[in-house]
Parts: structure tokens; C-alpha cells; sequence
């Protein structure tokens, strides 16, 4: 009750304060009524100096990064790059860490050198966009466990998709256009029809997904320049989920090499109107695919079966459509579920298509007086 009229009468604080202390329950936290008294009026400056100084850090600190980059906006940092970083920092010293060029930007590739002194081959591995060079879940297994059986392995990074042009504002800030206003705008305007701008929003998002697979095809021929100089005959480009569309984009665009093989892993369509059509692409393609997929759901088994009636109505007899059984329940094979059935299909399909067939056996014609002499 005290404290309560001391708090909100601050012109009675010395009535209030003498009355604590005549009253005869008070007598004995005389001194602990002193220290909090006395603290209150301490900290309250102290409070008050320390939000100044950290108003002051904060502008400071603002107007160096805008003295720096020259606008007056805040510099906002790129999460992406200090994420393939921070993934680059901690690989080992087997790995070796390679940072492609990408328009202004790097991208992070990881390679993997074979454990063996004549690799057969060199795997290049395109990741699904959400992931990294270096997923947990499906790129790290292979792009380390392939090297116990003579493949040399890189993986590369993807740039992030485009973003979306927000469509322009055709009404003042806050105002809602209705159903009615859209009606009689339409009747009073229905005589004249507007040309659409040069540079609409349907121009910029196909200018920006075209500069995307530009980027995409660069990082690929950079990251197979790399594995070409590295031994092993055998070339394997491999795609996990959307990256399975940009990794087959990038095989399309080049039809002149020889000894390379196309690898879908769970290939999924990138959602995009403008970015590469992964059945089109299929449907056109007359080089050997492996269509790898251990998808379950319902969606994942339509899109497969799909793919697979693509390939059919186009003729490519080099397509395999192969379904993996998932993973064990056994945590001490679970690590190398993918890599072993990998590994048996890429030496099923691929090292055996690359054996030569033995030459046939040719009749031998004998002529009259050709025959052994006793």
C-alpha cells in the first residue's frame, strides 16, 4: 500500500517516505529501505547513459557500412555464400575445396579424388537447389563412399532460383480495388486497349531465368573442365532431385563428348514456367539415361511412370528406368544403402556397355586343293 502511493504520487514522496519509517512494522528495514532507495536513483542514469551509448554504437556502425557501400541503404549480408563458407571450412584434407565462377558471384565445388591409382571414371553431381555440395542425406554418402570403388567424385553448388518480379502497383498505397471499381474500369476503358510495356514483368522473369541457365551451364563446363584433366575414361553427369533437371540441361547442351552418361537420381521438375522442361528434355534426348528413383509416394510413382512413357513414345532405347530399394532398417548399412546399388548399376550399365564385344567367328570357305595334305 505504501509503495503503491509512493509510485504514484511523486509530489508526496517525502510525506510518504516519513510515514514507512514512523510506522512501528517499518522500524526494522530502515537500513534495507535506505540501500533500495538509494540504488533506484543510481541506476536509473546509468540505464539511461547505457541506451545512449548503444544508440550510438548502432548509428555509427550504419553510417559506416553506408559510407562504405556509398547508398543509404543497410548492406544486407549474403547468407548463401557465408553458408558454402562455413561447408568449406570444415571439409578434411581429402577433400579438395574448388570455387567456381559464377557471373559476380563463387559457387563451392567439392572433389573427391578416387582411392585407387586408375580410377575408372569421374562423377560430376548436380544437387537439388534446397540442398548443398555436401547434403547429409544423399551427396556426401556418394560423393565419398564412390571413391572406395575407383570413382573420382565432384559435387558442385547450385545459385539460388531467380526471384519473382512483383507486378507493378496500379493503385495509390492502401487503396483496394473491388469487384465494382474493376467492372466500371473495364466498360470505360473497353475502347482502348493499352500496348503492353517492352519490359513487363513476364519479360523481366523470362530475361532472369534465362541469365539463371546461362550461369547453370558455365558452372557445369567449368566443374568438367576440372575433370578432364584427372584420370579415368569414364564421364557420369548425376542430378539429385531438381538438380536432376539442371544436370540434364547441362548434358543437353554439349553432344560432342564421348564416353559420358547421363544419371537421374530422383530426378523432380523445376516449378518454374520459363526454367528447362525435364519430359521435353527426355523426350528429345537420344543418348544413354538412367532413370534412378526410390521415391514412394503417390506423386513420386506418377512422375516416374511418366518419365518412363516419355521415353517410350520417343524411341530412345538407351533410357533405363530402375526403381532402388530404400534403405535398411539395419543403422550399420543405412550409410551405404545408395552407394552399393549404385555401384552395381553403374558397373552393369555403364562399365559394360564400355567393354568391347568380342569379334564374331567368321566362316572359313575352303577352296578345292586348300585342304591339309597328308
Amino acid at each position: 500500500m505504501y509503495f503503491a502511493r509512493f509510485e504514484t504520487q511523486p509530489t508526496f514522496a517525502l510525506a510518504n517516505i516519513a510515514m514507512l519509517f514512523n510506522n512501528p512494522f517499518m522500524k526494522l528495514n530502515k537500513p534495507l529501505i535506505f540501500t533500495l532507495f538509494l540504488t533506484s536513483a543510481s541506476v536509473l542514469p546509468a540505464a539511461q547513459q547505457s541506451d545512449v551509448e548503444k544508440n550510438s554504437i548502432e548509428n555509427s556502425a550504419t553510417t559506416a557500412v553506408n559510407s562504405t557501400t556509398g547508398t543509404g541503404e543497410r548492406a544486407v549480408p549474403d547468407r548463401s555464400h557465408q553458408q558454402q563458407k562455413d561447408l568449406a571450412e570444415a571439409q578434411n584434407s581429402e577433400t579438395e575445396v574448388i570455387w567456381l565462377e559464377s557471373g559476380e558471384q563463387k559457387q563451392l565445388a567439392l572433389l573427391q579424388h578416387a582411392a585407387t591409382s586408375s580410377p575408372v571414371g569421374s562423377i560430376l553431381i548436380f544437387p537439388d537447389r534446397s540442398t548443398s555440395a555436401d547434403w547429409p542425406a544423399i551427396v556426401h554418402p556418394l560423393r565419398t563412399q564412390l571413391t572406395e570403388y575407383d570413382w573420382n567424385t565432384l559435387s558442385i553448388s547450385l545459385p539460388g532460383l531467380p526471384a519473382e518480379v512483383v507486378p507493378q502497383r496500379t493503385l495509390p498505397a492502401g487503396q483496394v480495388q473491388t469487384q465494382t471499381d474493376a467492372t466500371s474500369n473495364s466498360e470505360s476503358n473497353s475502347a482502348v486497349v493499352p500496348a503492353p510495356a517492352p519490359d513487363s514483368e513476364t519479360a523481366i522473369s523470362e530475361k532472369n531465368m534465362s541469365e539463371y541457365k546461362k550461369r547453370v551451364a558455365e558452372l557445369g563446363q567449368q566443374a568438367f573442365s576440372r575433370l578432364a584433366d584427372i584420370k579415368g575414361d569414364v564421364k557420369i553427369i548425376l542430378g539429385v532431385g531438381e538438380g536432376a533437371t539442371w544436370a540434364m540441361y547441362y548434358f543437353m547442351q554439349d553432344k560432342t563428348q564421348q564416353d559420358r552418361f547421363l544419371i537421374l537420381l530422383n530426378p523432380a521438375p523445376v516449378m518454374d514456367g520459363y526454367a528447362p522442361n525435364l519430359l521435353e528434355m527426355i523426350s528429345d534426348a537420344d543418348t544413354p539415361i538412367l532413370d534412378l528413383w526410390f521415391d514412394g509416394t503417390t506423386t513420386g510413382q506418377q512422375q516416374a511412370e511418366l518419365r518412363k512413357r516419355t521415353a517410350r513414345r520417343s524411341g530412345n532405347e538407351a533410357y533405363r528406368q530402375i526403381r532402388l530399394n530404400l534403405r535398411s532398417n539395419d543403422p550399420r548399412r543405412e550409410p551405404l544403402w545408395l552407394t552399393r546399388q549404385l555401384r552395381g548399376i553403374l558397373k552393369t550399365h555403364v562399365l559394360g556397355a564400355q567393354k568391347p564385344k568380342p569379334p564374331e567367328a567368321k566362316a572359313v570357305e575352303l577352296t578345292p586343293g586348300s585342304g591339309q595334305q597328308n
